[in-house]
């Protein structure tokens, strides 16, 4: 563990990126679009859980691993296309691979069903999100987190402190939350989309 003192920074001194909740939305939208163009049911309740993992791991990966002095930039491992492809493929096959048991519990196959899909997004979701501010910056070299290990992650001050304490300043001044827009957004789909179903199910009961 790192030995100076752990100090809160300003938000404004944070890099270009995305804050979990803002992930979480944003994964959810990208979700939903995909659902929408491939006719698929709308999530509801089993794609949320390998959604929401898939949005939040690059950063559960890394953050915590750079903090520690493990790996050098707090978007590196966990934010590389190569780590992704493998992690994504690693998850597809385990999923299908339980989905061929039998028997399985049927809750256990209504998740392995919709998990490839719905990690896949939330963890691409995830590297597009962390990819805007550089892009929006003219900042090209921020983005080779995304060919580690064939490129070394940037380097961030906020690295040095540990990302509970980042994400405490953060959520302490909900006002300031880069993303409050989009979590907006994501509760009003999510919101409509529940009581869309409960209508249609009511009409459908009648």
């Amino acid at each position: 563990m790192r030995s100076e003192p752990i100090e809160f920074i300003n938000v404004d001194d944070l890099p270009h990126g995305v804050f979990p909740l803002g992930h979480l939305a944003f994964a959810y939208l990208c979700f939903i679009a995909y659902a929408a163009l491939t006719r698929r049911h709308l999530p509801a309740r089993w794609p949320l859980l390998p959604l929401a993992i898939g949005s939040q791991l690059p950063d559960v990966i890394d953050k915590p691993l750079a903090y520690y002095g493990v790996l050098s930039s707090g978007r590196s491992a966990g934010h590389s296309i190569v780590v992704a492809v493998l992690l994504i493929g690693l998850v597809s096959w385990g999923a299908r691979k339980i989905q061929r048991r039998d028997p399985v519990h049927p809750w256990i196959a209504q998740l392995s069903a919709v998990t490839p899909a719905a990690f896949a997004i939330g963890y691409l979701s995830h590297l597009v999100g962390d990819s805007i501010g550089p892009l929006l910056a003219g900042n090209h070299s921020g983005l080779s987190f995304l060919f580690w290990p064939f490129l070394p992650g940037p380097q961030y001050s906020g690295d040095s402190v540990a990302p509970w304490v980042r994400l405490l300043e953060v959520y302490l001044q909900p006002h300031t939350h880069p993303e409050l827009p989009l979590i907006a957004v994501g509760v009003f789909v999510f919101v409509s989309l529940r009581v869309w179903h409960a209508l249609g199910s009511q009409s459908t009961g009648d």
